[in-house]
C-alpha cells in the first residue's frame, strides 16, 4: 500500500496541478521566512490563536456568510485587525 500511495503522490506532483501547489508552496516558504512572515507567524503563536479560534467559532454557528462573519469578527478586535493587517502585508496584496 505505501508504495501505491508514493507513486500516486509522485504522479500528483509531477503533474500541471501538482506544479502549482509546489510553486505556492516555494511563495508560502519564502513568505514564512521573510522578517514579516516571521512576525506573523509569532501573532499566530501568541494572541492570534485566539483570536482565530474565537472568529472561527463564530463563522461555524452562523447562517449568514460564513466567511464574512469570520472576516467581520476578526476586524473587530484590535489584535484580528492586526493579524489581517499583517497577513496582508506578508502575501503582498
Amino acid at each position: 500500500m505505501p508504495n501505491e500511495y508514493e507513486s500516486m503522490a509522485r504522479a500528483l506532483m509531477s503533474s500541471p496541478q501538482g506544479v502549482k501547489i509546489i510553486q505556492g508552496l516555494d511563495k508560502l516558504s519564502a513568505a514564512a521566512s521573510s522578517q514579516n512572515g516571521r512576525q506573523l507567524i509569532a501573532m499566530l503563536a501568541g494572541s492570534g490563536s485566539d483570536t482565530l479560534k474565537k472568529a472561527a467559532a463564530a463563522a461555524s454557528t452562523t447562517d449568514k456568510d460564513p466567511a464574512r462573519v469570520l472576516l467581520s469578527t476578526l476586524l473587530s478586535s484590535k489584535e484580528g485587525a492586526a493579524l489581517v493587517a499583517k497577513v496582508i502585508e506578508v502575501i503582498g496584496i
